[in-house]
């Protein structure tokens, strides 16, 4: 499959709504994790974000995730986890019982910025922003988001256009970064204009292609994306905006 092809899979879509200057972009596949079976009960209120999602999953997946987003507007989009780039990588991967307690799982967590890729080359709702948000979001795991639209426009008018914004998960301390120590800086939660996503999403797939390749490289440290794209971050400081601190804060920030 080529890199610039969309899932050649059923596509779903349950809305009218046709346009909207920010995105969300998540997915969600039944795999080994680190909280057991505690997403059913998240998602009644993670998922209640009030802005148009594309949303990542296989068939079952679909039909789950559409009881919890209702009428919200939302672009369902049909793949496996064979389907990912990421998949060729799965036989180098190292699991951790805490940090990454499968392979499927980090699969999933190093593909996000190629699915962020795929929902911006479709662009249902003709955004500007995309932005990462984990289905089970820690923001909204037992309380609901405010039912207004998200985000507030006049904030949004503030982002940078030219670097990926970030909140921070642990301060930064750049003795840390090595290729032997699982350390990151870098969340899971993110934003880029849709005129950057292809060129970072390219700046990624060669880090990651240089982590599980490279034999001097130490495959059995845990690299996660936020690993990942905290070396990225050593390496190209000047293409990051760090916008607040804190997993999922971006959502408090920008509401």
């Amino acid at each position: 499959m080529s890199e610039n092809t969309i899932y050649n899979n059923t596509i779903y879509n349950n809305t009218i709504y046709n346009r909207s200057p920010f995105t969300c972009v998540s997915g969600f596949w039944q795999v080994k994790n680190k909280h057991d079976n505690k997403f059913l009960e998240w998602f009644k209120t993670s998922l209640l974000i009030n802005c148009p999602y594309v949303f990542f999953t296989d068939k079952e997946g679909i039909d789950l995730i559409k009881r919890y987003r209702k009428s919200l507007p939302t672009y369902y989009i049909e793949c496996q986890i064979e389907d990912f780039h990421t998949y060729q990588y799965k036989d180098k991967i190292t699991t951790h019982p805490v940090h990454c307690p499968s392979k499927e799982l980090n699969l999933i967590w190093n593909e996000k910025i190629f699915l962020m890729e795929k929902a911006k080359n479709i662009n249902p709702f003709n955004s500007e922003f995309f932005c990462w948000v984990d289905a089970g979001i820690c923001t909204y795991r037992t309380v609901a988001p405010p039912p207004q639209s998200f985000p507030d426009l006049n904030k949004l008018r503030l982002l940078p256009k030219d670097r990926f914004i970030y909140s921070v998960s642990t301060p930064w301390n750049p003795t840390l970064v090595t290729t032997n120590n699982y350390y990151h800086h870098i969340s899971g939660t993110y934003i880029l204009h849709k005129n950057i996503i292809s060129r970072f999403t390219e700046m990624y797939k060669l880090f990651l292609a240089k982590i599980f390749n490279d034999t001097n490289i130490n495959k059995s440290n845990i690299w996660t994306d936020q690993v990942i794209l905290t070396h990225m971050f050593k390496t190209f400081p000047d293409k990051f905006y760090k916008l607040c601190e804190g997993y999922g804060t971006l959502f408090n920030v920008l509401y």
